[in-house]
């Protein structure tokens, strides 16, 4: 499904301007994991599951997408994290996502959990993505 990833990855580096979800990560978000390394604060994005729903026959096909973020930071005030939320929300909540060869129908926030660890914030967060193929 890499057009989706694509599509997801598109509306990221589109944001743009202080407070925007790239200028806060700095440009930092990845498909699966970061790599070794990697600068803090950044973000993970996964594909968790991708179910179609046939309409009527095979020829109408909707696509229910779960994805999921992860925002790390390693700050041990909260305040950093939150605005990377608050910027994750701003783009994608309701959004309108360009998938080649398929027309964006909605996407979803199902689920947030913002946890600390020992040394590391973790904000979890869960959309569902509907799409519906050309």
């Amino acid at each position: 499904m890499q057009v989706l990833f694509e599509g997801i990855y598109s509306k990221f580096t589109g944001s743009t301007g202080a407070g925007s979800l790239h200028a806060l990560l700095s440009g930092r978000l990845h498909l699966g994991e970061a790599p070794q390394g990697s600068a803090y604060p950044y973000g993970v994005y996964h594909l968790i599951s991708d179910v179609p729903e046939y309409i009527f026959d095979t020829t109408t096909v909707i696509e229910h997408n779960l994805i999921q973020f992860n925002l790390y930071d390693n700050d041990s005030s909260a305040t950093d994290i939150n605005a990377a939320f608050t910027a994750l929300a701003t783009l994608y909540d309701h959004a309108s996502i360009t998938v080649t060869g398929y027309s964006s129908v909605i996407m979803e926030r199902e689920f947030s959990n913002l946890s600390r660890g020992e040394t590391l914030w973790d904000y979890f967060v869960q959309y569902r993505l509907i799409i519906q193929k050309n």
